[in-house]
């Protein structure tokens, strides 16, 4: 059952539990590629959930229950794989006497280092942490708190399921809203580690999955930021204390996906994306030799396909952000390769070639999938025009959050600085993210609609991983206009830095109200009782379900129309629930009962027994009836006074039946 009373002090194990589920998996696969400790604790999540898809695809071909064993056992063996090729590279080439380091460089004092390595490394991250678990746990008053929007209850439902039937795989998610069909993929990265939280913590699906996903938006996305800025500026503190203060209240990511949708998967992979992108920095750097970094490509890889699994326009975004780096710095290193090595260029224009072709033939049999096709002619509406689209992203806003000027203008700094320092992919990366925007936002039709097809063609989606990109420039502009007090004040060039440093950091500091503020209502505004919005499950029908239903524990299905908030009645009660969304593939007995149960024919009751359905619910007040699926759910509604519909709880405009016309409480 649901617990009432549960505060964020009270889920403080379940908060640690998820911070270790995240953490250990991934830390021991880059501890057996040799990576940096900071990349050992920034990269980890993204890592973790690598190890997490691949734990939950062996379970799901051979029927073993989704838990934390087979989790460890995946970790372990993961990890011994990742020892032994990084073994194997390591004996290609000579080990140099050390990877990037400068030995005659001056040491510090073992304290002056500590403190300095407190001051420009842990204490942003605190910051960044911090500033981002207090703006937006202001929004979830607790844990147990129900979110209002689309897909919530979908997302409960769904992990409900894995917690049930022990399968965690993509077509057991997908058959959440799609019953019948065993071909309906949904990205179950989250769902998986919420089910493992759920488990270990003994929680309820709504509070597994309201901690898992602050931790994701609160922890995990503010550390592989760092890392990430860490990777690209260099030891650079300004760069980094620039993106703490501006982080938690920068709109775009995460606060609009935790607002529209609510697109929580989505938002999972978008948290776990800079890990994935500092580790490809990295790989691609110079710093270490070729073959430990060729291991990292290979731990990055394993952890690009779990973020696919979390979900797959995460990964998608994170490619279009990563290619303008990724592509010139594999023909370099083969370019490289080639010319020390002739007999290999034949054997590089063969692999560059087969490449090619795979991901040719990759994006056309994409294409041409249903689902992609379906894409293509849904969503044909616009949120704004383009020349609004155009302002709204150069100042990092949407048509639902507002632009931040200051940020904008850091920004346009750091892309000047980027170019100049050989770091122009950060620039292209951050121009396609907010060109595709344009297009989600403001195209109907033609080709932008195909560009943003694989986002669901949704702005939201294809604006929020701009934040990463916006931020690591608006970090560089920082460093480059706080360098310039040297310039200003060339006889006393610290006084001038930390002049500038003052400036920069009270212009920062300045927008942070307005920015909590309107976070605070954004995430808020699908969160518990609004007397100003429309509520699908308020806290009084909740202990409605509970208390009617939770007491009949006889393992019978609740049916309720989801655009009335039937599909919380199972989940909250311990029922199985018939309809968890109003979207899906429903046909057959499913598509006979929405349509008809309240006729009570022999089919609808055949129907009824055949699915174990032994309740009922109707609300009275529902929501989206504009939308045009809202006539398919008829058989649900005007349920007073139907002959064989036994009311047995009722509460303002909720009612509870049982299914009497149809003997359902006999079987």
């Amino acid at each position: 059952m649901l617990p009432t009373g549960t505060t964020w002090w009270g889920a403080t194990p379940l908060v640690a539990v998820s911070l270790l589920l995240h953490l250990l998996p991934g830390a021991l696969l880059l501890v057996a590629a040799r990576a940096t400790p900071r990349m050992v604790v920034g990269a980890a999540p993204v890592v973790s959930a690598g190890v997490v898809g691949a734990a939950v695809a062996w379970t799901t071909w051979t029927g073993v229950r989704w838990g934390v064993i087979p989790l460890l056992l995946t970790t372990v063996v993961a990890g011994g794989l990742t020892l032994l090729v990084v073994r194997a590279l390591a004996r290609w080439g000579p080990v140099p006497a050390a990877d990037g380091a400068t030995p005659s460089a001056p040491v510090s004092p073992p304290g002056r280092r500590s403190f300095r390595w407190a001051m420009t490394s842990l204490a942003p991250a605190v910051v960044a942490i911090v500033g981002s678990w207090w703006v937006l746990v202001r929004g979830i008053p607790s844990p147990s708190s129900l979110q209002q929007s689309h897909d919530a209850g979908y997302h409960v439902n769904a992990l409900a399921r894995v917690l049930s039937t022990g399968d965690a795989g993509w077509y057991s998610v997908g058959a959440t809203s799609s019953p019948l069909s065993t071909t309906t993929f949904y990205p179950p990265g989250l769902h998986a580690h919420a089910a493992l939280v759920a488990q270990l913590g003994g929680a309820h699906p709504v509070v597994a999955l309201n901690v898992v996903v602050l931790v994701l938006a609160a922890v995990v996305w503010p550390v592989g930021m760092m890392l990430l800025v860490r990777e690209v500026a260099g030891p650079d503190p300004v760069a980094r204390w620039a993106v703490a203060l501006a982080l938690p209240v920068t709109l775009v990511f995460p606060t609009l996906l935790l607002h529209f949708g609510v697109l929580w998967s989505n938002a999972a992979g978008v948290a776990l994306s800079p890990g994935l992108l500092a580790l490809m920095v990295a790989a691609c750097g110079s710093s270490a030799r070729l073959t430990r970094r060729a291991g990292w490509f290979l731990v990055a890889a394993g952890a690009g396909l779990g973020l696919a699994l979390v979900h797959p326009s995460a990964a998608l975004s994170l490619l279009v952000l990563g290619a303008p780096m990724l592509v010139p710095a594999v023909w370099r290193q083969t370019r490289e390769l080639t010319r020390r090595h002739p007999q290999a260029r034949r054997a590089a224009t063969w692999w560059l070639t087969l490449v090619v072709l795979v991901g040719v033939v990759g994006v056309v049999v994409v294409a041409r999938t249903p689902n992609v096709r379906s894409l293509l002619v849904s969503r044909a509406r616009t949120v704004t025009d383009p020349g609004d689209a155009v302002r709204e992203v150069l100042t990092l806003g949407t048509h639902l959050t507002p632009g931040w000027l200051v940020l904008a203008l850091l920004v346009a700094v750091g892309a000047v600085q980027a170019v100049r320092t050989r770091r122009a992919w950060l620039v292209v990366g951050y121009l396609l993210t907010a060109t595709m925007y344009v297009f989600a936002a403001s195209a109907s039709s033609g080709w932008g609609t195909l560009v943003t097809a694989l986002w669901d063609r949704e702005p939201y989606r294809v604006v929020a991983p701009l934040a990463v990109p916006a931020l690591v420039l608006a970090g560089l502009g920082a460093s480059c206009l706080v360098g310039l007090g040297e310039r200003l004040v060339p006889a006393r060039p610290l006084v001038g830095r930390a002049a500038l440093a003052v400036v920069v950091g009270l212009a920062i500091t300045a927008g942070i109200p307005s920015g909590a503020a309107s976070s605070e209502r954004l995430v808020s505004h699908n969160y518990g009782d609004q007397q100003w919005w429309r509520t699908v499950v308020s806290e009084r029908e909740a202990a409605l379900y509970e208390q009617v239903l939770g007491v009949r524990p006889d393992g019978l299905a609740v049916a309720g129309d989801p655009f009335g908030g039937g599909q919380w009645a199972g989940v909250l009660s311990a029922h199985p629930s018939v309809f968890t969304h109003f979207g899906g593939v429903l046909g057959g007995d499913y598509d006979l009962l929405r349509r008809h149960l309240r006729e009570l024919t022999p089919q609808v009751c055949q129907a009824v027994r055949d699915l174990h359905v032994g309740y009922v619910v109707e609300d009275t007040d529902r929501v989206w009836d504009n939308d045009p699926r809202f006539p398919t759910y008829a058989g649900l509604r005007g349920l007073a006074g139907i002959g064989g519909l036994e009311p047995i709880g009722q509460d303002g405009t909720v009612t509870v039946y049982r299914i009497t016309g149809c003997g359902a409480a006999s079987f």
